[in-house]
């Protein structure tokens, strides 16, 4: 690794971030194939990583998990041979990764995951705490949950509990009922009703106990949670399969042709 090209894109990356909130770590972070750089908020990490096989520096993100990075995204790549390139290829990498850090959607991201982090904290009956309870469930949940922070910045939760949760609660109902899994996991659909906040119960009832195929599968789970759950849920019934205008996807920044190239070289 070229430590003064290395040196020069972290010094325009930490003055980026420092108008966010980030703060740079002390030192290099030495990981199997290269280096990197962090740079830490409350709640999201960015580094700069120079992966020494494929001679690429690279700018990747990650929620921030018991104050560590989880795993990171790749958010632009640049090739660079310290051999061959000069400090005008330096400089372009820096530009570049401080241009995409700067952008409406990166800021927006740091934002929204300050807001999160808030409520969060105002209310720890919210639906990020009910994912986190079905970690003892569905252990799968935990780095399901770092990948979407990564990617958007929280945690959508209506799509999260209806692609992610939903299709794990109708594996364990139809080929587990009974098991001790199951029984957690309907105990704490009922104790979550109950304590959780109206976007818990929206949750529970409208997305997952709606979004069941097979409807004595909800029967039987019913049986086995509180009493307040299953008076709700009839009332909750009345809307399912009705069409409900999904969240918007974040669309992604296009890839300058270069970027894609190396992308699609790192995937062969």
């Amino acid at each position: 690794m070229d430590r003064n090209a290395m040196d020069l894109i972290a010094a325009k990356v930490q003055e980026a971030l420092a108008e966010q909130g980030f703060a740079r770590q002390d030192g290099y972070v030495e990981e199997e194939n290269g280096a990197s750089v962090w740079f830490l908020s409350e709640t999201l990490a960015y580094s700069v990583y120079y992966d020494n096989p494929h001679k690429r520096f690279e700018l990747r993100s990650s929620a921030l998990e018991g104050g560590k990075p989880g795993k990171w995204k790749s958010l632009s790549m640049w090739l660079y041979d310290p051999e061959t390139d000069s400090p005008k290829d330096t400089e372009s990498i820096s530009n570049d990764f401080v241009e995409t850090i700067q952008g409406p959607k990166r800021v927006e991201l740091a934002q929204q995951a300050k807001r999160k982090k808030k409520k969060d904290e105002e209310s720890s009956n919210d639906p990020v705490f009910f994912f986190n309870r079905m970690v003892g469930v569905f252990p799968e949940l935990k780095a399901e949950m770092n990948e979407e922070r990564a990617t958007y910045g929280q945690v959508r939760a209506v799509t999260f509990a209806r692609e992610r949760l939903l299709p794990k609660m109708e594996q364990l109902a139809a080929h587990y009922p009974g098991s001790e899994p199951y029984r957690r996991m309907c105990s704490l659909l009922g104790d979550m009703y109950q304590s959780g906040d109206m976007d818990v119960r929206s949750l529970i009832t409208m997305t997952l106990l709606n979004g069941f195929q097979d409807e004595a599968a909800v029967s039987a789970i019913l049986e086995n949670t509180g009493e307040d759950l299953q008076k709700a849920y009839p009332y909750a019934k009345k809307y399912k399969g009705k069409t409900v205008k999904p969240e918007k996807r974040k669309k992604q920044s296009k890839l300058s042709k270069f970027r894609a190239d190396t992308l699609n070289e790192m995937n062969r």
